[in-house]
């Protein structure tokens, strides 16, 4: 054994400026030439240089033969005999690092049966840590041959029996012509078979057995569950890739695996090539301490998980996956978001934003980072978004009434999906003038909102249900339970106008709009004036989470009901309103718009507390319109006015998905010109609005202090304005007040 370690120590001496002295390095090997190693078979090998002192010899017996254990000497079995003088360009290396003088020919060599590898039962567990890097140059001895490019060659398997970490020359190319050229890192975590690959077309268009030398970094991060390739081009060139997993790597069996050198465990797809060097480290080594000159162009990397996502058609849609950032020379990482495989237009930031969502906006996203230097990507999982689409169920007008399908007075349905399928009947005391309906007739007004409160070309028609007719009466109208197409688990809207008879904020509560009530014991939700204040507007929501106590199904001490209020206007003053309540199943919410008949309006959103919903699958009676109870004597709530075009969706409506009426916004400028010395200014607004709705304010500075400039405002129709004023002689910031 004296002899074996004096040899040892000699080689070790003349390779000194060769070592690679990082504690994260288990094995480094320059293939210019064979050398004596006890551990071998044949009693020849490829010398570790690598000094880390302990490096993963825990299983192995080395140390016992003489061997440091630092050292993770490769074992010759058969003629490694070919050793060209072909290296790579001392450009592709990184500071400290070369190639030396010569690289094994395997190509030669190898295909007579010469094998190069590492025995765990000498070397120890040292394959399987939790995260690793292998770093190789290599080249194939031919120039994108039109035979060897279909073949299937290994540079490195690790390892034999258990697959951890295996890289790939053309290995699906005999029948994928994408796979001709490519490379491929793929490994085993129990679930399935993850791949990483880099294609020709993603290499710039240059096949990897193109008879030139190329580096590659194959990086498993068990932190981020990533597995990654980079690649380094003789001319400089580069291109990366990763994939996340979701799940981590199976590590194998720590007792066995040999990790093999240009072939596969059993000896079937060789690689026809040069391998300059071999360099194996237990970290997902960054870009600055790998072998070769990656100029910190380096990938990033995505963590997110695979998704699916419901959405509420008219809803805003928000994406934004798991990122884990790097710093890139060249400039700022370019993004773009992609659905179905194809570019989202306009959508090249980290989050995606949509509004409103459509049923079009449904299907698989992803997101793509480009670095500026070379063109390296990577993709995110897949982030698959499924719309749920607004179903408009019912709308009823109140134009007439008749007794055609139900002995008492009927409003019919007006929605053209199911015309007459969801009437509205009444049952009620009160003095029948009309004769329409043996129960009672349903009162009607000519009293309707006006037409600027309305889009989409609706309008109010001729009458409007007299709510307060029934005052003092037992009776509702309502839509009878069975089937209970109301009783909604998911998303809903409710529209409806409304107005008093005169100012009832001091009447007590009023009801608009009552689901679940049945006999007055039952509640799911509800529109009503008054309950929080004089004048307030109301829309609560129950799931039954906690019991109602007494007749406390709506009111605000029933721990089950959220409740959304609005306070800042007087709702019952006797003018028109529109309103619209929706419940947000998806993003938790509920909330509540009105317009007033001047244009005016506000809205305001309650996010419900986690595990709100979706609503349970009760069946809650009666949609009483206008009334909570029917009794008169036993909390009634009727309302006292007038009630029109109400209309009931599944979904979210927006003004593109059937919305009735008209909600403000914000004037927003369109165009800003000066012509001699007149600023002309054009904005949108409300349709109904005047010019003296709006007036112009200024500030020398954007954030500057804004005051009421002298304009004349004038409508050009449509909701379309136009505010001219003369120019101040100095720069000025324009913004349009309501």
């Amino acid at each position: 054994m004296l002899a074996s370690t004096l040899i040892f120590g000699a080689l070790g001496y003349a390779w000194a400026d060769e070592e690679d002295t990082s504690t994260n390095t288990i094995a480094y090997w320059k293939f210019g030439a064979t050398a004596p190693v006890v551990e071998s078979i044949s009693g020849v090998g490829v010398l570790d240089l690598a000094t880390n002192l302990g490096q993963g010899m825990s299983n192995g017996t080395a140390s016992t033969m003489g061997i440091p254990a630092s050292v993770d000497n490769l074992e010759a079995v058969g003629s490694v005999t070919s050793f060209p003088t072909d290296v790579p360009p001392s450009s592709m290396f990184s500071g400290g690092f070369s190639a030396g003088s010569a690289s094994w020919d395997s190509g030669i060599d190898g295909p007579g049966g010469a094998e190069i590898f590492a025995d765990p039962t000498v070397s120890g567990n040292d394959w399987i840590p939790k995260n690793f890097t292998e770093e190789v140059f290599f080249k194939t001895d031919t120039t994108n041959d039109p035979t060897l490019g279909t073949v299937k060659q290994t540079l490195i398997w690790n390892h034999q029996t258990s697959a951890y970490g295996e890289l790939q020359l053309n290995e699906s190319a005999a029948y994928n012509t994408n796979d001709i050229g490519s490379l491929l890192f793929w490994s085993w975590n129990v679930v399935t078979f993850p791949t990483v690959r880099i294609t020709a077309a993603q290499n710039g268009g240059h096949r990897f057995d193109d008879g030139q030398w190329h580096y590659v970094a194959c990086r498993w991060n068990y932190s981020t569950l990533t597995m990654d390739m980079l690649v380094v081009n003789q001319d400089g060139s580069t291109a990366e890739t990763s994939s996340y997993l979701g799940a981590p790597l199976n590590p194998g069996n720590p007792a066995g695996g040999n990790f093999i050198v240009a072939n596969d465990e059993g000896g079937g797809t060789p690689f026809l090539g040069k391998i300059n060097q071999i360099r194996f480290s237990q970290a997902s080594l960054p870009a600055s301490k790998l072998l070769a000159n990656v100029t910190s162009c380096v990938n990033p990397v995505f963590a997110n998980s695979p998704t699916t996502n419901t959405v509420n058609v008219g809803a805003a849609l928000n994406l934004s996956p798991a990122y884990q950032p790097v710093t890139v020379t060249g400039g700022p990482l370019q993004l773009q978001w992609q659905l179905n495989g194809l570019n989202v237009a306009g959508q090249t930031n980290l989050n995606l934003s949509v509004y409103p969502v459509t049923l079009a906006n449904s299907g698989s996203y992803t997101l793509v980072a480009t670095t500026p230097c070379g063109g390296i990507s990577a993709t995110s999982a897949p982030m698959v978004v499924i719309g749920e689409p607004v179903v408009t169920l019912a709308r009823w007008g109140f134009n007439f009434t008749e007794a055609n399908t139900f002995p008492q007075a009927t409003v019919d349905d007006l929605t053209p999906a199911y015309l007459n399928a969801y009437d509205l009947i009444t049952f009620n005391n009160s003095p029948n003038v009309s004769g329409i309906g043996g129960n009672g007739e349903i009162p009607l007004t000519n009293s309707v909102p006006p037409t600027t409160m309305f889009i989409n070309g609706n309008n109010a028609g001729t009458n409007a249900f007299d709510s307060g007719y029934l005052a003092g009466n037992d009776g509702v109208v309502f839509y009878p339970a069975g089937p209970d197409v109301f009783d909604f688990q998911t998303s809903f809207s409710l529209e409806l106008f409304f107005r008093t008879y005169g100012d009832q904020s001091a009447g007590g509560t009023m009801e608009l709009v009552c689901q679940g009530t049945d006999g007055g014991n039952t509640f799911r939700y509800g529109v009503n004036v008054n309950q929080a204040g004089p004048g307030a507007l109301t829309f609560n929501i129950n799931n039954y989470s906690v019991a109602a106590t007494g007749n406390s199904y709506e009111d605000f001490n029933n721990p089950a009901v959220q409740s959304v209020v609005l306070t800042n206007a007087n709702y019952a003053d006797g003018n028109w309103h529109y309103v619209l309540a929706q419940y947000d199943s998806i993003g938790n919410t509920i909330s509540l718009h009105v317009a007033n008949s001047d244009n005016s309006g506000t809205n305001a959103t309650v996010l419900l507390p986690v595990g709100y919903g979706p609503l349970p699958n009760y069946f809650e009676g009666n949609l009483f319109v206008g009334r909570y109870r029917y009794p008169w004597g036993d909390d009634n709530r009727n309302f006292m006015g007038a009630i029109d075009e109400v209309q009931v969706s599944a979904g979210l409506v927006t003004p593109s998905l059937g919305q009735l009426g008209y909600l403000p916004a914000p004037p927003t400028i369109t165009g800003i010109s000066i012509t001699g010395g007149t600023v002309t200014i054009t904005f949108k607004g409300a349709p109904a609005a005047s010019g003296s709705t709006y007036s112009v304010v200024s500030s020398a500075a954007a954030n500057g202090s804004f005051a009421t400039t002298a304009a004349t405002v004038t409508s050009l129709g449509g909701g379309n304005f136009q505010a001219t004023l003369t120019a101040s002689g100095s720069a000025k910031f324009y913004r349009i007040k309501q």
